[in-house]
């Protein structure tokens, strides 16, 4: 898959193409079913399939304090949609020039003339262009005077509801694991660097690594049962979230301990996911206390996760 990170660096596509357009942060099964149609038809009409995406979410520069934390990193969704067989991957900075564009500018500009569209396709919620005055009608619209196809995807639904970003971000917000995993069709998961901590972890005899999550949502503070992807090799282990109250701490750490694991990996990248929640994080009496508690922390998770397919 080709990848590309603004609109100067796209190269003059030699064939027409097949285009999905939007924010795409996480990739849910909503999203899937989407990019799943521009992929048959992209194959079935010989053409080349086409992601225009937007990163960071458009309301870093719309409206930066209404903006939702991140559901995915930019590497974890471009891995997805290389997986998924998307042949053109555009992820581009939301601007001024993109915000003033009336919606028939977007589409004559962007989706006609640099990305060479045929058909487009999009969810049933699309807006689009200047104060959102664009969607799906509208697109349909314009397919109809300049003869391009659209496509409108309905709504994927799970136990009724459609599927969106908003409702895994509340599920996982209320710690609610098992639905973000369904809407998301994937275990839910943190990917950043593994950065220096206070090396508390270790002086108790559990050494831990420190996650740097950057703007992704975490779940609720607490222990959790978690496999780990360090490069090309799994880890099992588990992870606390919080403050760390039993040494009255008050910075937000995630703090992952890695079973039979040992190594110095600060600077490295790390994708934890959360396989199931433990216990909610509390203050403890004493060392001794703790220490007992991480032991059956861990006790639990080898448990938990034994009973999960190998990764």
């Amino acid at each position: 898959m080709q990848t590309f990170y603004n609109l100067e660096s796209i190269p003059e596509l030699t064939q027409d193409s097949v285009v999905t357009f939007g924010v795409f942060d996480g990739l849910h099964i909503g999203h899937q079913d989407v990019l799943e149609t521009v992929r048959a038809r992209a194959d079935a009409d010989e053409l080349v399939s086409i992601l225009f995406g937007f990163y960071p979410h458009p309301l870093t520069f719309l409206a930066p304090e209404k903006c939702p934390p991140v559901l995915m990193c930019l590497p974890k969704r471009i891995e997805i949609l290389e997986q998924i067989g998307i042949d053109i991957a555009i992820f581009v900075n939301f601007n001024e020039q993109i915000a003033s564009m009336p919606p028939n500018t977007f589409v004559n500009n962007v989706l006609l003339e640099l990305c060479r569209a045929q058909h487009v396709i999009v969810g049933y919620a699309c807006q689009f262009g200047k104060d959102r005055e664009g969607n799906a009608a509208f697109l349909e619209s314009m397919g109809e005077e300049a003869q391009f196809g659209v496509t409108v995807v309905p709504p994927t639904q799970l136990n009724g509801l459609p599927v969106h970003s908003t409702r895994i971000r509340q599920a996982i917000a209320r710690g609610d694991l098992c639905l973000a995993s369904q809407l998301l069709g994937r275990i839910y998961s943190l990917s950043g660097t593994i950065i220096r901590g206070d090396g508390r972890g270790r002086q108790l005899g559990f050494p831990t690594a420190n996650i740097e999550p950057g703007e992704q949502l975490c779940p609720p503070n607490g222990v959790y049962a978690i496999r780990a992807k360090l490069t090309d090799r799994w880890l099992d282990g588990v992870v606390n979230i919080g403050i760390r109250p039993t040494f009255n701490g008050t910075k937000f750490q995630v703090e992952s301990h890695f079973f039979e694991f040992d190594e110095v990996i600060y600077g490295k990248s790390v994708e934890i996911f959360f396989v199931e929640k433990i216990r909610s994080e509390r203050k403890f009496s004493n060392m001794r206390a703790l220490v007992q508690q991480i032991q059956r922390d861990i006790t639990v998770a080898e448990e938990i996760l034994s009973q999960q397919p190998n990764a």
